[in-house]
């Protein structure tokens, strides 16, 4: 693959990519692919902003090269910025602006497993992808959803809002706490790896005390009335 299908420019809050205007289109996308699967350990976990450069690309053609991206790396791609605007404060603007856009719709993701010792605390709804090991703490102003093994302590509705709700795909938390109520959990301990099957459960306040409900279309009736 011709080295100069693909020219990468950065910033410490965007990504220009030079793009080779003779290239057919599949050839370029994964020259694109693997500009980025080379450099993958650079970039890391960063949040920026893409241009694309050298080449008209139509709205699907953009798709899939930001798809090539991310599929590639551990880049979250969080805007595109248009080719004339090229200064990195205008770059710091348009990540800060789209990732206070993205948080205030969809809550904030979390990808990885959080292993004893660490927290995480946030102001928003929060989505775990991986599990909550015993002796990981999470804490949040809003939801927590844990599409996996829920083991350790967790906090939703920290600023007292009795509205939110836990849920993970398995439910063996030590502690969960919504609000200013808590229920603690003798059946984990501390140093627990053990493995559970799925049992996707719901936590959320009732009639003043904390219910544990399977995740049901009945209980999330239940508890949306």
């Amino acid at each position: 693959m011709s080295q100069s299908a693909v020219i990468l420019k950065s910033n410490p809050y965007g990504l220009v990519l030079n793009l080779n205007s003779d290239l057919p289109f599949e050839e370029l996308r994964k020259a694109v692919g693997e500009k980025f699967r080379e450099s993958a350990g650079f970039f890391k976990n960063a949040k920026l902003a893409l241009t694309f450069r050298g080449r008209a690309l139509t709205k699907e053609e953009e798709n899939q090269l930001v798809e090539e991206v991310v599929e590639n790396s551990r880049i979250q791609v969080v805007c595109i910025v248009d080719e004339e605007k090229q200064s990195a404060e205008f770059y710091r603007r348009a990540v800060e602006k789209s990732l206070e856009k993205k948080k205030e719709e969809d809550g904030y993701f979390y990808r990885g497993t959080l292993r004893s010792g660490q927290e995480l605390e946030t102001e928003t709804s929060i989505v775990v992808i991986g599990d909550v090991n015993p002796g990981a703490r999470i804490i949040s102003k809003g939801n927590i959803v844990v599409l996996g093994c829920c083991m350790g302590d967790i906090y939703a509705g920290a600023g007292g809002d009795r509205s939110c709700f836990v849920a993970a795909l398995t439910m063996k938390p030590i502690q969960v706490r919504i609000a200013d109520k808590r229920a603690r959990s003798a059946i984990v301990k501390k140093k627990d790896t053990g493995e559970y099957p799925l049992d996707p459960k719901m936590a959320y306040i009732k009639d003043d005390h904390l219910q544990f409900k399977p995740i049901t279309s009945e209980n999330l009736c239940e508890y949306l009335t």
